[in-house]
């Protein structure tokens, strides 16, 4: 099968989850025989098309005010004008549509349409060829992504701005055929809001990245419990509530380290600077990351938003560690409470307290655990993730109103 992936941002370009996800899948389908294309967007002075590691990957100028990634850095004043661009561009439909018809892909998958626009969509329906959608997050009913305002409150409801822009995109959204989600919360929140009322749905939970038997330290019982927090030091990832945590219990036998990258880097950094017991790593990749998960023995996700799934937590099961994880969005569906971890409610940073606690008073407790956090990583692995996703593309291609074979030149087609 010929597969194009879409998606705003491609390794090495790696600001979240989401782009990670996409390269693994670009490997994975490469693997089991496909033939795999992806466009993405990058700046102009590195746009153009190149090999990374035997996929194929077209780079689109994003003809917007500036690049997705280089978001972050621009003033906030012009991030509504880079919205309604985004709306639906057509210098990124026309350009994604001639490569549509050059590369004359089975089917095309499309995953994060920031800098790409819902354009995407509307240049693979003019082709005629079928049209699955993957939802990382809550960006198309979201302008921030997270259903969250800047003061911390999850919006339960949607904001005007946002619902004006998420009736505007549930309505392009009627052209695709297929849309798959890693967990049932976030494919809920978008069909509660009439999103892809044709589409055939299906659960596709994200893979668990195979581990080398030898990563990590030895662990000694008689060494503090470590925890650890892994991931965007952002206030609605919940580090702010680790912080406080932490400092309620002062002379407890834990330990905490607290590797990632963002606007919370300098008060984790005074956190470590004021508690021996807490050391700050700033972001990590590769063998760091991966001894940090090998030595630790208690992951901490205490999101405060509705979290869709967070690879992080799947990286820790195939390493064996249990997760302390917020009891919101699709976390539930991956954390087993009592069994692979434990769940308290977002933003409760006594109860994180508490069950920081209960683990370092009892070991036990966390060796129990280990075996059925390794359990439910092999069973979630990325060969399951493909296989499922092919059969998610077979059923959009099996639709009536797709025909077997592209013909040589395309024509707009008109959708229901």
């Amino acid at each position: 099968m010929r597969v194009c992936l879409v998606s705003n941002l491609y390794p090495p370009d790696v600001l979240g989850g989401a782009e990670i996800v996409v390269g693994q899948l670009a490997r994975g389908l490469q693997a089991a025989g496909h033939e795999v294309t992806v466009v993405a967007t990058a700046p102009r002075a590195r746009a153009g098309s190149e090999t990374v590691e035997g996929v194929r990957v077209h780079r689109l100028d994003p003809a917007n005010l500036y690049w997705a990634g280089e978001a972050a850095g621009r003033p906030r004043m012009l991030k509504p004008f880079w919205h309604l661009v985004d709306l639906w561009n057509p210098v990124m439909y026309h350009r994604l549509r001639a490569l549509l018809v050059a590369a004359r892909p089975d089917v095309v998958h499309t995953h994060n349409l920031g800098g790409l626009s819902a354009a995407a969509w509307s240049a693979t329906s003019a082709t005629g060829l079928p049209l699955v959608h993957t939802l990382h997050d809550h960006s198309l009913t979201c302008l921030r992504a997270v259903r969250m305002t800047r003061s911390g409150r999850v919006c339960e409801r949607q904001c005007a701005p946002c619902a004006l822009r998420s009736g505007w995109l549930e309505r392009r959204s009627r052209a695709v055929d297929a849309v798959a989600a890693p967990a049932r919360f976030v494919l809920d929140r978008h069909l509660e809001l009439g999103f892809f009322p044709r589409a055939h749905t299906a659960i596709v939970p994200w893979g668990a990245p195979p581990v080398a038997a030898t990563v990590g330290s030895p662990r000694r019982d008689e060494a503090p419990v470590r925890f650890l927090f892994l991931g965007s030091l952002q206030p609605h990832k919940g580090i702010g509530v680790v912080l406080e945590a932490f400092r309620r219990a002062p002379d407890a036998p834990l330990s905490l380290d607290i590797a990632g990258a963002g606007t919370m880097a300098d008060a984790c950094l005074a956190a470590a600077r004021r508690d021996p017991r807490i050391r700050f790593h700033g972001f990590v990749t590769g063998g760091e990351k991966e001894g940090l998960l090998g030595s630790a023995d208690v992951l901490l996700f205490p999101s405060l938003c509705w979290e869709v799934v967070g690879l992080v937590m799947l990286e820790a099961f195939a390493h064996g560690v249990p997760v302390i994880a917020s009891r919101t969005g699709g976390i539930p569906e991956f954390v087993e409470d009592g069994r692979t971890g434990l769940l308290v409610e977002p933003g409760d940073a006594t109860a994180l307290a508490t069950q920081m606690l209960r683990l370092a008073a009892n070991r036990d407790v966390i060796e129990a655990m280990r075996g059925a956090c390794r359990a439910c990583a092999a069973r979630l692995t990325w060969g399951r993730t493909v296989g499922e996703l092919v059969e998610v593309y077979k059923a959009a291609l099996g639709r009536p109103d797709h025909r077997a074979s592209l013909p040589g030149a395309f024509t707009e087609k008109k959708r229901g």
